[in-house]
C-alpha cells in the first residue's frame, strides 16, 4: 500500500463549536478515524502544521506548507493537505508555482462543514483526497463534491454549496462518481510538470494588490498604492481585460504607475475566457504602455504568479 502523508492546516473541516463560532481543533488522527474507509486505500501519516481559519493564511503560510512538502516528498508517495475553503484556491495556485518537476501527488480538500457535523461533506472529500492522492496524478490538485481540479485552475464559487468549487479555463482533471475517480484524457500524463528533479521556490513579493475598476472609478486610486510602495498591481477590469480610456482615461496613470517601475497585469472581472488585450483599443494601448496579460490565469494564479516573478 502507498504511503501518503496528511498535512493539517486547520479550516472549517476541522472545526468544533466554541462560544465565538466554529474553531479549528481537530488534528490529522482524529479526522482520519472518522473515515474509516480509508484503511484499505492506504498507509496514512499525520503532521498539524497549521491550524487556522483560512481567512487568516497568507503568503509565509505558503512558504510553510510547501517546505513540509519538500521536507518530506522523498518519504511519501503522495500528499492530502486539509484546508479552509475560503483561500484554499490561492494555497493550490501558490504550491503550484512553488513545486518545481513535482512528480507525486498533491491533493488538498476542505468541506463545507465539519468533519464532526451531521451530514458533513467532509468525510466524502477526505476519501476522494486520498483516491487522488494513490493514484498516478503529477504535481497540485484541489478535490472538492465531483469533482478534481488541477491546481492553477480552481475557483470558490460557493459558500455552501458542496460542489462548492470550479475549474476555470481547463478542464477538471477528473470527475468523481459512487466513489471512483474517472479521470480526462491526459488527465495523468504530466500535469505541465517537468521531468528534472524536484525542487521549490518559495520567494515571493507579499507587496502587491488587486484592484477592481467599477464604472466611474477614478484613477488617482492608483497615487495610493504608489505612495505606500507596491511593486505589483492586478487590475481586474471590465470583459476582455482593458481599463477604461474615454472621458475618464485610466491610460495617463498607468504609464505613470508603469514608470515607477511597478508591474500590471490585466485581469478580467468575468470568470471564463480569460483576457484578450488586443480585441479593443483600451488593452491594445494598455500592453503598449507595459501592462501584461492574465491571459487565462485564475486570479488566484495571477497573484501568485505576480509575487513570485517580482521576487526573482
Amino acid at each position: 500500500m502507498k504511503r501518503i502523508l496528511m498535512l493539517g492546516t486547520g479550516g472549517t473541516i476541522a472545526c468544533v463549536p466554541s462560544a465565538d463560532g466554529l474553531v479549528p481543533a481537530l488534528d490529522g488522527p482524529a479526522m482520519i478515524r472518522l473515515v474509516p474507509e480509508l484503511e484499505e486505500v492506504c498507509v496514512i501519516e499525520t503532521k498539524q502544521i497549521l491550524n487556522l481559519d483560512s481567512s487568516n493564511l497568507s503568503p509565509e503560510h505558503w512558504q510553510i506548507i510547501a517546505k513540509a512538502i519538500a521536507a518530506n516528498y522523498e518519504n511519501y508517495d503522495g500528499f492530502v493537505i486539509t484546508h479552509g475553503t475560503d483561500t484554499m484556491a490561492y494555497t493550490a495556485a501558490a504550491l503550484s508555482q512553488m513545486l518545481h518537476n513535482c512528480q507525486k501527488p498533491v491533493v488538498l480538500t476542505g468541506a463545507q462543514l465539519p468533519i464532526q457535523a451531521e451530514g458533513s461533506d467532509a468525510p466524502n472529500n477526505v476519501y476522494h483526497a486520498f483516491l487522488a492522492a494513490t493514484s498516478p496524478l503529477k504535481g497540485v490538485a484541489l478535490v472538492f463534491g465531483d469533482l478534481v481540479i488541477h491546481g492553477t485552475h480552481a475557483k470558490k464559487l460557493y459558500t455552501q454549496n458542496f460542489n462548492g468549487f470550479a475549474s476555470i479555463n481547463r478542464e477538471p482533471l477528473a470527475t468523481i462518481s459512487h466513489n471512483h475517480l474517472f479521470w480526462q484524457k491526459g488527465a495523468l500524463q504530466g500535469g505541465g510538470y517537468g521531468e528534472g528533479e524536484f525542487s521549490i521556490n518559495t520567494q515571493l513579493e507579499a507587496k502587491i494588490a488587486v484592484l477592481k475598476i467599477i464604472p466611474g472609478a477614478s484613477p488617482d486610486i492608483l497615487d495610493y498604492y504608489v505612495k505606500k510602495g507596491y511593486k505589483g498591481l492586478i487590475i481586474e477590469g471590465f470583459g476582455a481585460g482593458g481599463v477604461p480610456n474615454g472621458d475618464n482615461n485610466w491610460l495617463p496613470k498607468l504609464e505613470q504607475v508603469l514608470q515607477q517601475g511597478i508591474r500590471v497585469v490585466c485581469a478580467t472581472q468575468c470568470l471564463y475566457d480569460g483576457v484578450h488585450l488586443n480585441t479593443y483599443p483600451m488593452g491594445i494601448l494598455a500592453e503598449r504602455l507595459g501592462a501584461q496579460s492574465a491571459g487565462l490565469d485564475t486570479l488566484e494564479t495571477s497573484v501568485v504568479k505576480l509575487m513570485q516573478e517580482i521576487a526573482q
